[in-house]
């Protein structure tokens, strides 16, 4: 029941780098494999700057915006232009970010030399996109599933039955799978949706609301309102109906999901995911090492949030403890 209080917020140091220490010609370029804008995206910028802050490493960054644009057509183009862009930039090391920029467009360089690339945000097994490899490390995601429903308890003990819902992105399919692996649960998942149907997504919040005593949301970012529909639906569009449409409590993995109306997560940081690849990036350019130089790690510290606001309307009472025990409190 404690346990989602060893979820401790992540502190940047920066030590080991110094203002006066400059290199010339290092550069960087970051891949996402979504949109500037994105909180998630806006995050793993932020780490990345403040890890290549005072090293005069030149940075540049593109997006794939592949979450708003989700059809396999645009994925592949999206591919071919981030191939192009680093063809023109000649980076000496490219940090991608989630799943997407993970499939043709790294592939496109596994086992070159040149340049060398760390992932960050990954949510599916390195394995699927063929890494690790000579010249690709990074770090992978998983969400705090466990802790987050350990945490909703200590909230609402009389909680049993939870139904998780999340679009039928990339991401997604590897938060569930890992999730759908746990087996220490204090709660019954009974039921696990995913779908980038609105009409799909409707229909189960309404039905949670007479099964399921809380609901889990991942994501609901690719929800279209037709399936041939070349974009998908603003997601604020489709929390704002699950907020209106639900009596249930419910809690999310991410930051900017709770920062949406959500009650409460021990989520994943994207500043955290930004900073380490990031530092990965620095030593590559600095110290000459590569890939090989460091193992594929699983990004380990998550932030406490809760959303008081969300508890209001949702009339959850939420516990000092669990107050103070949180990174962040929305208000």
């Amino acid at each position: 029941m404690r346990r989602f209080a060893v979820a401790l917020s992540f502190f940047l140091a920066l030590s080991g780098i110094s203002a006066a220490t400059v290199y010339a010609g290092g550069k960087v370029l970051v891949v996402h494999s979504y949109h500037e804008g994105y909180a998630w995206v806006d995050q793993i910028n932020e780490g990345v700057k403040k890890s290549l802050d005072g090293t005069g490493i030149e940075l540049e960054i593109f997006y794939m915006d592949t979450k708003r644009k989700s059809d396999d057509a645009w994925k592949k183009e999206a591919s071919e232009l981030a191939i192009r862009k680093v063809a023109e930039y000649d980076p000496d090391v490219v940090i991608t970010s989630d799943d997407n920029a993970q499939g043709q467009f790294v592939k496109a360089f596994i086992g070159k030399d040149r340049p060398q690339f760390v992932f960050c945000g990954v949510n599916a097994e390195a394995s699927k996109y063929g890494f690790p490899a000579s010249n690709v490390t990074g770090i992978l995601e998983r969400p705090h599933f466990v802790q987050t429903m350990d945490m909703l308890k200590q909230i609402i003990p009389s909680v049993q039955k939870v139904a998780i819902i999340t679009d039928a992105s990339n991401t997604s399919t590897g938060f569930l799978d890992d999730m759908k692996s746990k087996t220490d649960m204090p709660v019954e998942i009974i039921e696990w949706k995913q779908t980038d149907s609105f009409q799909e997504w409707q229909d189960a919040v309404k039905k949670f609301q007479s099964t399921a005593d809380a609901i889990g949301v991942v994501m609901y970012h690719t929800i279209k309102e037709s399936p041939d529909s070349p974009q998908s639906m603003d997601p604020k569009q489709v929390i704002e109906w699950t907020l209106a449409n639900n009596t249930k409590p419910l809690v999310g993995f991410l930051e900017f999901t709770i920062e949406d109306g959500l009650l409460c997560g021990i989520t994943e940081f994207g500043e955290e995911h930004g900073f380490e690849s990031g530092k990965i990036a620095r030593d590559m350019i600095l110290n000459g090492k590569t890939a090989a130089d460091f193992p594929i790690k699983t990004a380990e510290k998550g932030i406490v949030v809760v959303n008081v606001k969300a508890a209001e309307k949702m009339n959850v009472d939420l516990p000092y403890e669990v107050i103070e025990a949180s990174d962040r409190v929305i208000e």
